[in-house]
């Protein structure tokens, strides 16, 4: 029994054994990831430290920046505002400048319009118009050069009333070429026969 027994009990002492050995080795590893887990510490906390020496300066000079940037947009605002203000000022003078050239275009315009009348009125005139019609006939009935209204402002002319103002000078030609023929009639009836 006695063997039996020893062996026994060197099978719980080596069981006893390699349970000790494995907690040496567990302790071991520990003990290692401890010391590695420590280092990483270490350099974390030297990285943040770097982190906050580099951060405060960096924070500065990005606020500098960004006043600079504002100070940009101000003179930009400025500056828009001024052009803004330009453009008003030239508005108003293309319009001062526009209605101080209308003005005479315009008067220079009814001045033509008055020529072309007279002259109209002169030719017809000398192309025998009707008797009846002195020379302040066609200006009774037309406005004076300086009160008429310009070509590009006046309604364009119908053609109804271009076809009527052709049969009243039609009407017109009819009547003088009718007069001599009553004339010649009355010389006629006056006269002994």
């Amino acid at each position: 029994m006695d063997a039996t027994t020893v062996v026994l009990v060197t099978a719980s002492e080596v069981f006893y054994y390699a349970l000790a050995f494995f907690f040496v080795i567990v302790a071991v590893g520990l003990a290692y990831v401890c010391v590695r887990l420590g280092k990483v510490l270490g350099r974390t906390e030297k990285m943040l430290e770097d982190v906050d020496r580099e951060a405060v300066p960096l924070l500065r000079k990005s606020g500098e920046t960004l006043d600079g940037v504002n100070g940009s947009l101000q003179n930009v605002d400025e500056i828009t505002r001024d052009v803004a203000d330009m453009t008003d000022k030239v508005n108003g003078l293309v319009s001062a400048v526009d209605s101080a050239l209308q003005t005479p275009a315009k008067k220079a315009a009814a001045f033509g319009s008055g020529v072309q009348q007279a002259v109209s009125s002169f030719l017809r005139r000398d192309q025998g118009s009707p008797a009846d019609a002195g020379p302040g006939a066609a200006s009774a009935t037309a406005p004076p050069a300086w009160e008429a209204t310009p070509a590009w402002e006046a309604p364009p002319a119908s053609a109804a009333a271009d076809a009527a103002a052709d049969a009243a000078v039609t009407d017109e030609s009819a009547t003088v070429a009718d007069e001599p023929a009553v004339v010649a009639e009355e010389a006629e009836e006056g006269s002994p026969s």
